[in-house]
């Protein structure tokens, strides 16, 4: 059986190729999947639950990022979880603007599954990207705003 660094180090692995079933078959049924970003802003933001919520995540993230680079740079192993430091660069399909960032993401693994992933990463940089200028001229009506909450 592999360490959780080496799962987790196959995730990524996976998610490069495309092979998100891999990934989904070593989710926990009811992982708990969030990214800190703001759900009223960034379609892939907040928190959902379930394999069904990470396959939601993952979808929104296909439909609206392009990635030119996605790379995981240092793993730092703890009893029960795998941090990951990385870098990525993007096209965001909305407004077409290109973001270069860092990233954190947390896994934690309880007997060989995921339990919870965490995603931290330059949140401004990708607003700004995602809507293609100075995000503090955006505008989000409230309808928008409560429909991307409730994922």
């Amino acid at each position: 059986m592999m360490n959780n660094v080496e799962l987790v180090q196959s995730l990524y692995d996976a998610f490069k190729r495309g092979e998100l079933e891999t990934i989904y078959a070593a989710t926990d049924p009811n992982v708990k999947w969030i990214s800190l970003a703001d759900p009223a802003l960034i379609p892939w933001g907040g928190e959902r639950k379930g394999v069904q919520g990470a396959k939601e995540f993952f979808k929104e993230i296909a439909e609206h990022v392009e990635f030119e680079s996605f790379t995981p740079q240092e793993f730092f192993a703890g009893s029960d979880s795998v941090t990951v430091l990385g870098h990525s660069t993007a096209r965001v399909t909305p407004s077409g603007s290109r973001v270069e960032h860092d990233w954190a993401h947390i896994f934690k693994i309880d007997d060989g599954k995921v339990t919870e992933f965490r995603e931290f990463t330059d949140t401004h940089a990708v607003v700004q990207a995602y809507f293609g200028g100075d995000i503090h001229s955006v505008t989000v009506a409230p309808s928008e705003q409560t429909a991307r909450l409730h994922h």
